[in-house]
């Protein structure tokens, strides 16, 4: 079963296109490697989407994921830095570079 990645950076604030572009380009990437991608764009799917709205959505699909990935830009959203306070509360594994998620590829012995 392919392991399952939430993407979370800075969404607020930021310009739609080039907003899409960094999460879909991440996403692409490891669907690519061998995972299932939660891109929050795609889970609330309205970028007039109110923040509370938002967040309540993208936290109930981060709740299924086996690890969230942390774009550059993560330190300077504060939603992303709830998910990821919330994912190292509840030992959701965070990672912070993409080379780092291999490991979750290789079968463990």
């Amino acid at each position: 079963m392919k392991p399952i990645i939430y993407i979370a950076g800075k969404v607020s604030g930021e310009p739609e296109e080039l907003c899409r572009l960094k999460f879909e380009s991440v996403e692409k990437l490891l669907c690519k490697r061998g995972f299932h991608v939660i891109n929050p764009l795609r889970v609330v799917g309205d970028f007039n989407t109110p923040w509370k709205t938002a967040m309540r959505l993208c936290i109930h699909h981060m709740m299924s994921a086996d690890a969230l990935l942390m774009l550059d830009d993560y330190s300077l959203s504060r939603g992303a830095n709830i998910e990821r306070d919330l994912a190292v509360r509840i030992n959701i594994p965070v990672y912070y570079d993409v080379p780092s998620l291999y490991s979750m590829l290789t079968p463990k012995k």
